[in-house]
């Protein structure tokens, strides 16, 4: 069922699931928050669209399933629907602050600060402190829940003079932690960005604090050290040497971090051995499978148990580059139906094929070319490109400028980037050249390797310069 495009109540009861349908049920059943039963009403009629998948009917369909007994009003049925509409965000932060432990003591010991509940809030103090030791993420979401504790406990010292010096202390040491962490966290994720998009960033204050942060005391907490040495390698010229210290905090710590964290770091790495890889350091195709496949094991890379069809991509790739092509197959077998079922079959057949040719094979990387409708525009120039090499191997000539001018007829049909077509265009004016060239003519062929050499887009250099 598509998303309505009418009322924001329908595009958020289009996310509830049975189990909290059930659950917003019983709060509308509640005096407490609901006076009116038609807010109840409107949402049992509603709620069978959703579940049957079917779309939501007009609002006069609405009003009378809702009011059977009324003459059509909007007004009364959009003040119902408003009303429904804040009761279900009610739940939503009901919810929340369920699954959040720490921060429902928070509020309470807030509530028992400010009704002068000194026992009761000394009890929440104490199950409160209990909690932050025994759980074990030592993550910015650990520090910050510790910093508002701290904050809450001095709150409530001063107001009712305990003590004289508050813990002044350690809360400032937390602050400084909170800062840091979320710092280097977010300038990361802004050079990753930059890297991307191009876009220049202003760091802020955080160059000038490297010498602070470098003292022993602050690289001895994972949470300030992993991201540390994640922004000295990526944005220094001695990255290697950060990114090792970077690989050895990681695996000695990893259960200080949550999933969505360490699936970050694991792509800010990965990232960072592509741009080495790029360069020209072959190492670091090793360090981009071993990456892969310690965060696949531990299943970092699914979202709700989906895998993102470009980053099973990039792991084929790594496995074919590392030459792994038994494990780049079982990947492939074992992991294809946690691809999105849309994106499925291309990019099955798309990843055979980059591996069967690979491994020579040339028919069968045929056939699973053929298999596919390419609908990434990408993907399907890669795939046209993987097809130009294999009629070139095969010595299929005819096929191959057949090949060459439709492909070339594609990229000045679509829409792509500059990059994209400069790139395209020069292979297939390079692959014409090759084909052309006097099998004896030394001269030409060395004068074509320079052209190739020179030439500042082409991906597929190292393959023409094989063939020169």
């Amino acid at each position: 069922m598509k998303p309505s495009k009418n009322y924001k109540l329908y595009q958020i009861i289009q996310t509830l699931d049975k189990k909290e349908v059930r659950q917003i049920k019983r709060v509308l059943q509640s005096p407490f928050f609901v006076l009116r039963n038609d807010v109840g009403n409107l949402f049992e009629v509603l709620i069978k669209y959703h579940l049957k998948g079917k779309p939501f009917p007009k609002k006069e369909v609405v009003f009378q399933k809702t009011f059977p007994n009324k003459k059509y009003d909007y007004v009364l049925l959009r003040g119902t629907m408003s009303d429904l509409f804040e009761l279900i965000e009610e739940y939503f932060l009901i919810k929340k602050r369920r699954d959040g432990e720490l921060k429902t003591r928070h509020l309470l010991a807030e509530i028992y600060r400010e009704r002068k509940l000194s026992k009761a809030y000394q009890s929440v103090v104490k199950k409160t402190t209990t909690i932050l030791e025994k759980q074990p993420l030592r993550n910015e979401f650990y520090f910050r829940q510790l910093l508002d504790f701290q904050l809450e406990k001095m709150e409530f010292e001063m107001s009712n003079q305990r003590t004289k010096n508050f813990n002044l202390a350690k809360v400032s040491e937390t602050i400084d932690i909170v800062f840091l962490v979320q710092k280097l966290k977010h300038t990361c994720t802004q050079f990753t960005h930059q890297q991307v998009f191009k876009t220049d960033y202003d760091f802020g204050l955080l160059p000038h604090l490297l010498p602070i942060i470098e003292q022993e005391k602050y690289l001895n907490i994972p949470a300030i050290a992993i991201y540390y040495y994640c922004y000295r390698f990526l944005t220094g010229s001695d990255g290697d040497v950060f990114f090792e210290k970077f690989k050895a905090v990681l695996f000695q710590n990893k259960k200080l971090f949550n999933g969505h964290e360490l699936k970050e770091l694991y792509l800010f790495a990965i990232n960072f051995c592509i741009r080495k890889l790029n360069q020209g350091d072959k190492k670091f195709s090793y360090e981009i499978l071993e990456l892969y496949k310690d965060g696949l094991q531990a299943n970092y890379f699914l979202e709700n148990g989906i895998l993102s069809r470009f980053t099973f991509n990039n792991i084929v790739a790594a496995g074919i580059v590392t030459e792994d092509f038994d494990w780049a197959e079982n990947f492939i077998e074992t992991y294809a139906e946690k691809i999105e079922l849309k994106y499925r079959n291309q990019t099955v057949s798309f990843n055979l094929a980059r591996l069967e040719y690979t491994r020579k094979n040339y028919g069968a990387a045929m056939l699973h070319l053929q298999n596919a409708e390419y609908k990434d525009l990408v993907n399907n120039l890669i795939a046209k490109t993987i097809l130009i090499k294999i009629y070139y191997e095969l010595e299929e000539y005819d096929s191959l400028f057949s090949h060459l001018d439709s492909f070339q007829i594609f990229i000045r049909r679509r829409e792509v980037s500059d990059f994209h077509r400069k790139n395209y265009m020069n292979i297939i004016r390079l692959v014409k050249k090759l084909v052309e060239l006097p099998e004896l003519d030394k001269e030409m062929r060395q004068q074509l390797r320079k052209e190739i050499e020179k030439e500042k887009v082409l991906t597929e250099r190292e393959w023409l310069l094989s063939k020169t």
